[in-house]
């Protein structure tokens, strides 16, 4: 059985039993830990997380209203399918917002989150050559978060955070194919020189190209097999 310690948050107060419930399902449906269409039991994620069924029962509920869930009779708790029609919607809203992330993050970031996104493509590339995709995910999630800083925006931040929760399952399924993940190091360096040259135009091309190629091998490569 799979139990949680009772982290602490990045303020140092303690987290919720719910809150540790919600913030630990909520990541295994978003790296398909917890697939698509799949039914569990409120008793067996309980079991699994070592907490009581009133914590799950309210993270469950938070998930549902975050449409990563959904409450069937007979069924339990069933992981919300992922279409079309989702990806479609989420690439219209990254487009326009993260573009827009762009032109500013390239005005406004500084050395040090420069110097991060450096890094951060460092060790990207040698997690792409040995094909990590977990690590792969968790290094993607916090380039964009690193840009999305840059831009000077907190309301803006943290819509984008959301965005890049929402398509995390996207990529989950994305990185499987192992070319993509060396054309989104190539993608992240192209997007990292934009904005180290402080260069807006080029920026939002990198980052609208970045978006497109992820749509395209969604839809070409995965969704369709």
């Amino acid at each position: 059985m799979s139990t949680m310690s009772k982290p602490t948050s990045q303020t140092g107060k303690r987290v919720s039993l719910r809150g540790q419930a919600y913030d630990t399902l909520k990541q295994r449906i978003l790296r398909c830990e917890l697939k698509p269409g799949e039914a569990v039991t409120v008793a067996a994620l309980a079991s699994d997380l070592g907490l009581g069924r009133t914590p799950v029962i309210q993270a469950v509920d938070r998930l549902m209203l975050d449409g990563l869930v959904e409450v069937m009779p007979r069924k339990g708790v069933v992981v919300s399918a992922v279409s079309l029609e989702d990806l479609v919607e989420i690439i219209e809203v990254r487009l326009l917002n993260e573009c827009r992330a762009a032109r500013w993050a390239s005005e406004r970031i500084t050395d040090k989150q420069i110097k991060a996104l450096r890094e951060n493509l460092k060790t990207m590339k040698k997690t792409a050559a040995s094909r990590d995709v977990e690590q792969l995910i968790s290094l993607d999630s916090a380039f964009h978060e690193i840009i999305s800083h840059a831009t000077g925006n907190t309301i803006l931040a943290e819509l984008l955070g959301n965005l890049h929760d929402r398509s995390l399952r996207f990529w989950s399924l994305s990185l499987q194919v192992p070319e993509h993940n060396d054309r989104v190091v190539e993608q992240h360096s192209a997007i990292v020189e934009a904005l180290a040259n402080h260069d807006a135009d080029a920026a939002e091309e990198a980052v609208r190209n970045h978006i497109a190629a992820f749509q395209s091998n969604i839809v070409d490569r995965v969704m369709r097999r």
